[in-house]
């Protein structure tokens, strides 16, 4: 399930009542989802890197009565200096002291099965061990400039031996290059697009989308993300490079982003899904947190696409139904 966090990330893979979170932003929304289902364990809580939005409440799952978290993963990073990283860092020390939580572990592409949990396979696509060991640096290596979004943990998974999503973090378009230049990048039906649809570092935002969703061939594009804010995400031209290459996919967005309408549509949502979203009381929702179940008959969603297109006939300019502008002709 990807959770609807604001802007931010947090996502449950569930295989029955086993469970990991990946990325835990700032919010209850987690914790309420948690707690709706009956889950008292996690298996693994995984932290793709060290931003408030994609680790902001992981102290607070660590300490939290309720939960008991068996596994944590997170890669260092001198760069941040946080309050938040450094009660992570002082957190991982009194439990690992207190024999409450193993030592941390690091997160990159050697990392094998190790955070696969019953039907549930977690591949770790990136960093490389190259990059892994470069960490986040202050100066640019011969590898380019390393930061935290470029190497920022991405995640493939499988249920049953079945591709079911893509969860890319905040990568760049170096980190994307990286990828397809080493191993490539296995398909996904579902693709929780990086940085929130914000722009991608310094490289094209139009080209970097199409080439990631030439590379993943989505039938199903995530924007896990808040309306309005300084961000204002998606960005338009992600999203016309997404449409470029995957014109049938169904595209959503956790909230209602202010391109698409700037009014709050306070209306009767009979399509959103009971579980918590951090938008739901404002009404910002657009998909608001977003179930995907593998069936026998394939990917399913929750909302269904066809009633979270109902509502989207309502916005005045929904970016996920504009037909995108041709760009220009690649070298040939």
């Amino acid at each position: 399930m990807v959770l609807d966090v604001g802007h931010g990330n947090c996502t449950v893979l569930r295989d029955g009542d086993r469970c990991a979170v990946v990325d835990a932003a700032p919010g209850s929304t987690l914790f309420d989802e948690l707690e709706q289902q009956g889950i008292k364990t996690v298996e693994h809580l995984v932290l793709s890197h060290a931003d408030l939005d994609h680790m902001g409440n992981a102290v607070k799952l660590l300490w939290d009565q309720r939960f008991s978290v068996k596994a944590l993963w997170y890669n260092p990073d001198g760069m941040k200096s946080s309050k938040a990283w450094e009660r992570l860092a002082r957190q991982a020390l009194l439990m690992y002291r207190a024999r409450q939580l193993p030592p941390p572990q690091p997160v990159h592409s050697a990392t094998g099965d190790s955070l696969s949990f019953g039907r549930v396979k977690i591949q770790v696509l990136h960093p490389d061990i190259e990059l892994w060991t470069h960490g986040p640096t202050k100066q640019a290596t011969s590898l380019g400039m390393l930061t935290a979004n470029t190497l920022s943990v991405v995640l493939h998974v499988s249920l049953s031996a079945e591709p079911v999503a893509l969860l890319a973090a905040d990568i760049d378009a170096l980190a994307l290059e990286r990828m397809l230049d080493l191993d490539g990048i296995p398909k996904a039906p579902v693709l929780v697009f990086p940085h929130h649809g914000g722009l991608c570092g310094d490289g094209d935002p139009r080209q970097f989308a199409k080439a990631l969703c030439d590379a993943v061939q989505p039938d199903v594009v995530l924007f896990s993300m808040a309306r309005g804010g300084r961000y204002e995400n998606p960005n338009p031209q992600v999203v016309e490079g997404v449409r470029e290459s995957a014109p049938h996919a169904h595209i959503a967005c956790t909230q209602l982003s202010s391109h698409c309408h700037t009014d709050v549509m306070m209306v009767s949502r009979s399509d959103l899904s009971h579980r918590p979203a951090a938008g739901r009381s404002t009404g910002s929702c657009c998909a608001g947190s977003i179930t995907v179940e593998w069936t026998n008959s394939g990917i399913q969603l929750n909302p269904a696409p066809g009633e979270h297109r109902a509502f989207v006939d309502l916005v005045k300019a929904p970016l996920c139904r504009r037909t995108p502008v041709p760009g220009p002709r690649s070298a040939p």
